[in-house]
């Protein structure tokens, strides 16, 4: 346990922090009548809690207005006096950056004058963290609907769907995935106007490229391609969360992770008075392949409004035959090539961003993973063990040289074959008279002999160097007079020396 005001450690049973002495039972949130921004706001009411911020129902003294006021408040917080101290886990840097990405949410809330977006009045920073001053908003979430009165009647759920396909095609215009639609950031007003909120995760996008993202998954509204850190994101993703979302207020059940959808399992089957429609746009933005789904809001628009179009001429008139027998039931498709469809890869693709560390294993599913181990890519502890080669470079085995080719070897052998050539002209011209007769003859049989001589002397190097070096330094050492510490040390130096030399040669 932990004292909510300096974070020193504290023992149960005790009524105040002995560090501090503030009393242990003291809440985290801002007290009814706190003042903020000089005085601007008035906090009332805590509306709300979660793992990065608290929102307060607060009233705005100079235009007399109810207002929301979300505060940054990481989990692990503390307050000291009227200061936000940030998690001893964070780093000043970190949570400079977070209170950064904070700030950057107002402003990109700022940028919209749409009745389906939450509006922004105001931001500021104080107390060491950050606010953000939004619209008072009269209603309560789709979540807490769900949770306090079930599945929602398909009519209102139609309504919800044009609302919000409607909003996110304003959103995806200005280039920006929301990247967290779910239940608990859908706001239904008692005025009828549906409300999207939470803009804290959103992120830009370039439509049909693949970027590096914050891995960012709520499962069961997540998509697949937001289990990885590197994705094709388009507003393709948004729309399976929309889908998922629309489905739950249907069914009253959260629809399974797309994980597990991948590997298999169905979803939830929704009600038969579903509008067609409407069902035909929940299937087809949650389909699992990005493929698959509409590749924009306003084709989920035209779907929810029964405008698809023809794609396919009209069947023939066939004559009519028993139906078929019903087909075996498939076995679940490969993991890892249901992963690549769904991400729009290749292995080859897969494989790069694995080697140049774009993607980390840890980001991926666990079948996926299991399926990389078996087949080598990754190690037992699922990780990538070595640098991986690109599929398009094939293996090969390292070169070999020819056992001919060695240069030391070589120069031996021309220096022996000179020095045995000259050796013998030498001692023919002064045995023998006839001096270019036997200067001729004496070149040749020296020149052989000093071949076999540089061969012979190259196999016996490893015995003549060590030896040779081992016998040449102990004598200099007895006639230098040395120690006998180094009568012993030299010579067994010289011989570690010699050995490297003549495998420094050996490679040559």
């Amino acid at each position: 346990m932990g004292c909510t005001v300096c974070g020193a450690k504290v023992q149960g049973g005790e009524a105040n922090c002995r560090a501090c002495g503030s009393p242990l039972n003291a809440s985290i949130t801002l007290p009814v009548g706190t003042l903020l921004n000089l005085g601007q706001y008035v906090v009332r009411d805590v509306l709300g809690q979660g793992g990065f911020g608290i929102t307060y129902e607060a009233r705005d003294t100079r235009l007399g207005h109810r207002v929301a006021i979300k505060e940054l408040f990481i989990g692990g917080s503390h307050r000291r006096g009227s200061t936000v101290l940030a998690p001893s886990t964070l780093g000043a840097h970190e949570f400079a950056e977070t209170k950064a990405r904070f700030l950057e949410e107002a402003r990109v809330l700022a940028r919209f004058s749409h009745p389906g977006i939450v509006r922004v009045l105001n931001f500021f920073e104080e107390s060491g963290t950050a606010y953000l001053v939004m619209e008072f908003l009269e209603g309560e979430t789709l979540g807490a609907r769900l949770a306090s009165r079930g599945p929602l009647e398909a009519a209102l759920v139609g309504r919800v769907a044009v609302s919000l396909a409607e909003t996110l095609a304003e959103v995806h215009q200005a280039g920006l995935l929301h990247r967290d639609i779910k239940p608990d950031n859908i706001v239904l007003e008692k005025s009828g106007r549906v409300v999207l909120i939470d803009f804290g995760s959103v992120r830009a996008f370039a439509p049909g490229k693949t970027v590096s993202h914050t891995r960012l998954v709520t499962p069961g509204y997540a998509p697949l391609e937001q289990y990885g850190t590197a994705a094709k994101f388009g507003a393709y993703t948004d729309i399976y969360a929309l889908g998922a979302t629309l489905h739950h207020a249907l069914t009253g059940v959260m629809p399974p992770p797309a994980t597990d959808r991948m590997l298999g399992t169905p979803l939830p089957p929704l009600p038969a008075s579903t509008p067609a429609g409407l069902r035909r746009a929940i299937e087809a933005a949650m389909a699992v392949k990005v493929a698959d789904r509409p590749q924009s809001a306003g084709a989920l628009l035209a779907l929810l409004r029964g405008e698809v179009p023809q794609t396919t001429p009209p069947a023939e008139a066939r004559p009519q035959f028993p139906p078929p027998a019903p087909s075996r039931p498939q076995p679940p498709a490969n993991p890892l090539t249901a992963y690549l469809q769904a991400q729009g890869l290749t292995e080859g693709q897969l494989r790069d961003l694995l080697y140049g560390g774009d993607l980390h294993p840890g980001s991926l599913p666990v079948p996926v993973r299991q399926v990389l181990v078996r087949q080598g890519w990754l190690d037992r502890a699922g990780e990538v063990p070595v640098p991986l080669r690109r599929w398009s470079e094939p293996v090969s085995a390292p070169a070999r040289r020819s056992p001919g080719a060695r240069p030391a070897l070589t120069v031996l052998r021309v220096l022996t074959t000179a020095l045995g050539a000259l050796v013998g002209v030498g001692l023919a011209l002064a045995e023998v008279a006839d001096g270019l007769a036997a200067s001729v003859v004496g070149g040749v049989l020296g020149a052989l002999g000093g071949y076999l001589l540089g061969n012979l002397v190259w196999w016996a190097l490893p015995l003549l160097l060590p030896v040779l070096g081992g016998a040449l330094t102990y004598r200099y050492s007895v006639q230098a007079s040395l120690a006998p510490l180094y009568l012993v040390g030299l010579p067994l130096l010289a011989v570690l020396l010699s050995f490297g030399l003549l495998r420094a040669m050996r490679r040559l």
